[in-house]
């Protein structure tokens, strides 16, 4: 099951056509199980991290596994799916019946070591940042780049000018500044933290939590760009690569995900799909990939309504959320920390750094 190439077993047990659309990385098709047919394509499949290929069938009960998961959901008895993937990959004969299969992967715990390993960047190292940061100003380099994708004025990226740089601040679900990010407006390398170390923290939203949905999106300046579009009602993360983790905290709500459009960020939705619901959210929305643009391409051409349109929101009536007291508690902290500093101010990330 580890070796076999399931793309290739979908065109050999369903014909080539089922498999049309299936590329190195995977894909979504049609469901290719005859008993199964659909319209619109639901049926993902991937590689994970251990180089092993899956499939799982969204919006339904219709199943998901490895290759052996997939013969016996085609009819095959567990004996005829085990001699078919051993013909199939070239493994030899002798199964005893004794070796039990491989647990499935747990995507919640695979998010949790990988967040294990992000922290808050230190107040020394993060003031020797903030030293050089700039404001950002009409006509500079850094506000083209922001207008153009339809982020100027800033507004809550809190960006700013480092040196030839845009560097903007990613902050944690509570609002404590975790990094900064440079983007390059002249260089191949796009993205870099400013400050080394501490993992790959998403970019959150201001005030991240009070919100009765959140949107996840490859990208933290699509993140922004989101926000904007979508103004209130909406809690945000931005991620910044299709390989990175989003923050746990408050995805037990409906929760909306945005990928690329390449294998990347198609294995990316179907990362966060099942962690939305392992993290126990009631309903999980994908957005449609888009072609050859994102969403900073979409505001800074047509603007906020445009895009809108493209993530599917409509106007939402927010429930009362329920509140226990340890968020009662964590909501009155937030609003104490938004009292030490405004948003405009250079000095903000520190004054917000507990010491």
């Amino acid at each position: 099951m580890e070796t076999c190439d399931l793309p290739a077993l979908i065109a050999h047990t369903c014909g080539e056509s089922a498999a049309r659309g299936l590329g190195r990385g995977g894909g979504t098709i049609c469901d290719p199980r005859p008993e199964h047919a659909e319209l619109h394509p639901s049926f993902s499949v991937w590689k994970n991290r251990a180089g092993v290929w899956l499939w799982k069938r969204r919006g339904g009960e219709a199943g998901g596994g490895n290759a052996y998961h997939l013969l016996l959901s085609l009819g095959q008895g567990p004996a005829e799916a085990r001699r078919t993937l051993m013909e199939w990959t070239g493994t030899p004969g002798g199964w005893d019946g004794g070796r039990e299969e491989a647990a499935p992967t747990d995507v919640l715990l695979l998010a949790q070591e990988a967040l294990s390993r992000v922290r808050p960047v230190g107040e020394c190292e993060l003031l020797s940042v903030t030293r050089k940061l700039r404001a950002v100003t009409d006509g500079s380099p850094q506000a083209e780049e922001l207008s153009r994708r339809g982020l100027w004025p800033p507004g809550p990226l809190q960006a700013y000018a480092l040196g030839s740089t845009l560097a903007f601040v990613l902050r944690g679900p509570c609002g404590r500044v975790f990094n900064l990010k440079r983007r390059s407006l002249t260089e191949r390398r796009r993205y870099w933290k400013a400050c080394a170390g501490g993992g790959a923290p998403a970019w959150c939203s201001p005030g991240y939590g009070h919100a009765a949905r959140v949107l996840l999106v490859e990208g933290e300046l699509n993140a922004a760009a989101a926000l904007k579009a979508l103004g209130e009602g909406w809690d945000v993360q931005g991620l910044g690569g299709a390989d990175t983790w989003p923050f746990l905290e408050e995805l037990g709500r409906e929760v909306w995900i945005y990928g690329d459009g390449d294998a990347p960020g198609e294995a990316l939705r179907a990362r966060l799909f099942d962690l939305a619901h392992a993290c126990g959210s009631p309903r999980v929305r994908v957005i449609p990939p888009l072609d050859g643009q994102d969403f900073c391409d979409v505001l800074g051409t047509a603007g906020p309504k445009a895009l809108r349109g493209v993530i599917g929101a409509r106007a939402f009536s927010s429930p009362v959320p329920v509140r226990f007291p340890a968020q009662i508690e964590s909501r009155a902290a937030k609003r104490m920390i938004r009292a030490l500093g405004a948003e405009s101010d250079v000095d903000w990330p520190l004054r917000r750094c507990p010491t």
